[in-house]
């Protein structure tokens, strides 16, 4: 896979689960009354096609990705619909933006082709602010960011033994650095309260304070993972030999299936959660909703793209994602859906 791929082909890979190429003829997006698509406006120089991941927003109107512009990938956010070229560090060629939060700071991760160098940025309206790796690891990799601007990740060794888990808080300052809990394989979202949700061998874990509380399964289904914490709430999935199962989790030892789903992607602040509903047929489905635990929806199609999905939630309940001709993993033109009723 090309470089410029490399991450963000893993965050699409991963939301494949969440949405994917739609059944039926096209809808448009004036049509009925539900989850009705907006296709956003790209910058001028963009690529016709995006490339591009939109999956972070500030939680009041601004939403935040990463797209090909002039021949590199570069942050762009809309305000009031409108494009608003971002750009990416001086002497780098990428830039991904891995999240935001309610302040409006955008957090990701640039790259120079030239050199190699691969370091994390905060951008804000006076710009871009590189960090520096911590002290004996050579990179730092940003998985997720929580509303107060907490940025949760990996920290890397030549020795993948000595890789660990790191937490850089809100405001700045240096960043807190420790092992990987028990189990524990990578680093998935970190709650408002600090909470994090780590991936696990066997299963997922939410580990706070020291003390680790693995998802517990449902009948029928195994292996639980998950995708997203925001309160205390987890979504994901569980599976077993023939199927797989969306799933929420009020308290890690309290699994509710999700009716219609078989994944669940990202959770708001009010419960509403985007995930995929299975279609007859065809390895994959198609991108849903839910208000809790109550269905609340399938999402529309983006104009006549067959491929599309959902991969984020904001707090004023707008899905955010992208649409393509051709494969999703390699990105996409961005994409909002709000609720019509």
């Amino acid at each position: 896979m090309n470089r410029m791929w490399t991450r963000s082909g893993a965050l699409a890979t991963a939301a494949l689960a969440v949405a994917a190429l739609a059944a039926g003829p096209a809808q448009a997006a004036t049509g009925r009354l539900g989850w009705q698509a907006t296709l956003l406006p790209l910058p001028a120089g963009a690529d016709p096609a995006g490339h591009g991941y939109l999956h972070a927003s500030d939680g009041h109107g601004e939403y935040t990705g990463s797209f090909i512009v002039d021949g590199k990938l570069q942050v762009v956010s809309w305000r009031g619909g409108k494009p608003v070229l971002r750009g990416a560090p001086a002497g780098f060629e990428w830039a991904m933006a891995e999240g935001e939060d309610s302040a409006g700071r955008i957090y990701g991760e640039a790259l120079d082709y030239d050199t190699n160098d691969d370091r994390t940025f905060v951008l804000d309206d006076t710009g871009f602010h590189l960090r520096d790796n911590p002290p004996g690891y050579r990179s730092f990799e940003i998985r997720a960011v929580n509303r107060r601007g907490d940025a949760a990740g990996l920290v890397f060794t030549d020795d993948p033994a000595d890789n660990a888990a790191a937490v850089w808080p809100a405001g700045g300052g240096a960043a807190t650095v420790f092992p990987l809990p028990a189990g524990a394989d990578n680093v998935v979202d970190i709650d408002d309260d600090g909470a994090i949700l780590f991936s696990g061998f066997a299963r997922d874990i939410v580990w706070k304070n020291g003390v680790s509380r693995p998802l517990a399964d449902i009948p029928g289904f195994s292996n639980p993972h998950g995708s997203a914490i925001r309160n205390g709430v987890v979504v994901g999935f569980a599976s077993n030999a023939n199927a797989s199962q969306a799933i929420r989790w009020t308290t890690p030892e309290t699994p509710v299936a999700l009716a219609g789903g078989d994944y669940a992607g990202d959770l708001n602040v009010g419960g509403l959660t985007i995930g995929q509903a299975p279609v007859p047929g065809s390895f994959r489905g198609k991108p849903t909703a839910w208000r809790g635990t109550t269905p609340a929806g399938d999402l529309k199609q983006p104009g006549t793209y067959p491929g599309y999905l959902a991969s984020h939630v904001t707090d004023d309940g707008v899905f955010t994602g992208w649409a393509s001709n051709g494969a999703l993993d390699e990105g996409g033109v961005p994409v909002i859906w709000r609720f019509t009723p």
